[in-house]
């Protein structure tokens, strides 16, 4: 009976507490020291009954609370008996009664229900208690439905949170599925710009390569029209040597040529003996000797080209096409295969010196002079068929000078030159000839400005430069003409003098 006045009293008062609510501190609310800790069965039973609606942990700690709070009331009623002492024994009567009340049958009931119905103070103060609990009860149900109308609040909050945290998570989903449809997308994208500069880049080299194959079918073109170009400026075939090079009236010369033009002087008989050794190296075809115009010159130069023209193991044929004259002509006398055109002009006469010293010195000069004189002059009179002295006469009574000229048909026939020939054909020019070969002499002619020769010209052009005489015509100075050279020029002006 004790907690069916107890138990609601103290369950709404700890709920209608303001420490309800928080459940972290509950040493508050302990019971007071010496209160026992032991309840009767039927108090534990009936706690369970008015808490197993609730949660687990409400349940335990309203459990707790109710139980802390009915030993305390056990424990107050328990004081209070103590001090009312004798004095309230009357009090404590019915007291007992009620307490043996509750040992009784259900018989004693009825007639406990009847003395209950009668007036009585203490009635009072029990319908005064039960109103309270009921109260308190009320209390305890509007705060349990108040407890419960929190969680369900907390947990529609946490419902809420949850479907919050799904719908970002799926918002977070789809934001991820968009990124990853992006970034598809544009990867798409760049494989298809990538695909697209590659087709470019294909289209693009496709187009040089027609560019480089035309290039190239012109570059051929031109070479091949250069190849043409060669071929007919070169003589295509085999070089011939043949060991007779003259055959009715006409030489054929090979590259196995040596040109003799100018004064002989020093190094000039260098320059022909190293070529003859270079042919005589390379096999023993003939070698040529061609001389254009020669005026002579060096005894000692000439003779050293003897010397090497009569040990050469080729055959050495030297050529006269327009003049040798002097050393040039003994050359040309004592080879032993020697040529000339008809009209070329070959020029015996004595050697000459300077001689200074007293008459001893000159005495011994002069006999070193005979010596030379007899070896070069002497042998070629020994192969005309003559004598030295006979030759010396010959061309004195030729030239008052003794300068005894011949043109070549003439020379053969005194036997200066072995052969007239018609025609030297030049099988070494086997390239087409890009001007005229320059045969200026050796003597500078014209204004210290004048160009030099470039050996072959473009065009043939005489360095001619213009003047003005004194009466302010103008006129071209005619260059001196080489020996035996007449001009046969038109001049009715008299501007070439």
């Amino acid at each position: 009976m004790l907690l069916r006045y107890v138990a609601p009293l103290v369950a709404g008062l700890y709920l209608a507490a303001p420490g309800f609510a928080d459940t972290a501190s509950p040493a508050a609310t302990l019971p007071p020291t010496g209160v026992a800790a032991d309840l009767p069965d039927e108090v534990e039973r009936q706690i369970d009954e008015q808490t197993e609606h609730l949660p687990d942990e409400v349940r335990e700690k309203i459990r707790e609370k109710i139980k802390e709070a009915a030993e305390a009331k056990l424990a107050e009623m328990e004081k209070a008996k103590e001090e009312s002492g004798s004095t309230e024994e009357s009090s404590d009567e019915p007291k007992e009664e009620a307490a043996e009340g509750e040992a009784k049958t259900e018989e004693g009931k009825e007639e406990e229900k009847k003395e209950e119905a009668a007036p009585d103070p203490k009635s009072e103060e029990a319908k005064k208690m039960r109103e309270e609990e009921e109260l308190n009860e009320a209390r305890f149900k509007h705060k349990i439905a108040q407890y419960k109308h929190e969680l369900e609040a907390q947990r529609l909050a946490i419902e809420k949170n949850k479907i919050d945290m799904e719908l970002e998570a799926q918002r977070i989903a789809a934001q991820s599925a968009a990124m990853v449809r992006e970034r598809d997308r544009m990867k798409l994208e760049s494989e298809v710009m990538k695909l697209e500069r590659e087709l470019e880049i294909q289209k693009l080299d496709g187009d040089l390569a027609k560019l480089i194959a035309e290039k190239k079918k012109i570059e051929t073109e031109f070479e091949v029209e250069d190849v043409k170009e060669k071929l007919e400026d070169r003589v295509i075939g085999e070089e011939q040597y043949p060991d007779e090079p003259f055959k009715d009236g006409v030489l054929n010369i090979s590259t196995r040529r040596i040109e003799l033009n100018g004064p002989i002087m020093g190094g000039a008989a260098d320059y022909v003996c190293q070529r003859l050794d270079y042919y005589n190296n390379h096999s023993d075809k003939p070698i040529f000797l061609v001389i254009d115009n020669c005026p002579g010159g060096s005894v000692m130069e000439g003779m050293h080209i003897l010397q090497a023209i009569k040990e050469s193991k080729a055959p050495v044929h030297v050529v006269v096409k327009r003049f040798a004259a002097s050393m040039a002509a003994i050359i040309a006398t004592l080879s032993e295969h020697s040529y000339c055109y008809p009209n070329a002009i070959i020029l015996h006469h004595q050697a000459s010196t300077t001689f200074s010293g007293n008459g001893r010195l000159l005495e011994d000069q002069m006999k070193m002079f005979k010596e030379i004189s007899d070896r070069v002059i002497g042998e070629v009179a020994a192969k005309i068929g003559t004598t030295e002295e006979e030759f010396v006469k010959e061309m004195y009574e030729n030239r008052s000078s003794g300068d005894w000229d011949l043109f070549g048909d003439e020379a053969v026939k005194r036997k200066w030159i072995g052969n007239v020939v018609t025609l030297v054909r030049e099988e070494a020019i086997r390239t087409r000839p890009t001007g005229q070969r320059s045969t200026a002499s050796f003597i500078m002619l014209g204004s210290k400005d004048q160009p030099e020769s470039t050996g072959y010209l473009e065009r043939y052009e005489a360095p001619l430069r213009e003047e003005v005489d004194a009466q302010g015509r103008a006129f071209v100075r005619l260059p001196s003409g080489g020996p035996f050279d007449a001009w046969l020029l038109y001049n009715p002006n008299g501007y070439y003098r």
